[in-house]
């Protein structure tokens, strides 16, 4: 049986016509106890913000502030991720030392100049996060001395970025300071501590 459908009235643009954006739920505030689920940003819920290692470090710190992130994701056109680049990234010695090691000046460096490649980041598994609690999530990123650490699910070619925990957004759930160790960073430097130690 072939059914008729009435086509929708359009509506015209007003000039204060914007886009929506999704709003971000009020942070839950949590203790040490607490699921480490609730303290990451699950890009399931939430959109990541990925840019291109073309990207001018001037307009890659503009993106930084417009989003209100200190993070972006470096990637090619399908999403496939190259490195990451942080706000300390941009602003800190990576630039200078690149500049002395180059030349050049600070409007010419791209974020894949001084982005931390794939090869050198660590990663959380998921599974391991959803049997953790808040307390382990912060002493691993104290040991670690980090402020970003990413969620990985999946194993090889499947795995994917789930998520993303931040010493920031973890502070602020507990309505405390978190403070960073000054312990080694890398699983080498941890074993060169040991050695040395010995």
């Amino acid at each position: 049986m072939h059914r008729t459908y009435r086509a929708l009235p359009c509506k015209r643009f007003t000039p204060g016509t914007t886009l929506r954006r999704p709003t971000m739920a009020k942070e839950v505030s949590v203790t040490l106890n607490d699921p480490a689920r609730l303290v990451m940003t699950d890009f399931a819920n939430v959109i990541p913000i990925t840019e291109l290692p073309t990207l001018s470090l001037p307009e890659a710190n503009d993106r930084m502030i417009a989003y209100g992130v200190r993070l972006l994701f470096v990637t090619k056109n399908d999403d496939t991720i190259l490195g990451l680049v942080t706000a300390n990234d941009i602003l800190g010695e990576r630039p200078i030392k690149y500049i002395q090691k180059y030349g050049g000046c600070f409007n010419e460096i791209t974020v894949n100049d001084v982005m931390t490649k794939r090869s050198e980041i660590e990663a959380i598994s998921f599974d391991d996060l959803c049997n953790a609690s808040v307390g382990q999530i912060i002493e691993t990123m104290k040991m670690f001395n980090r402020q970003h650490a990413l969620v990985l699910e999946g194993d090889g070619d499947a795995s994917v970025v789930r998520g993303l925990l931040s010493t920031t957004r973890i502070s602020q759930q507990l309505g405390i300071k978190i403070e960073p160790s000054n312990q080694a960073r890398t699983f080498q430097e941890l074993e060169s501590v040991l050695i040395s130690a010995a």
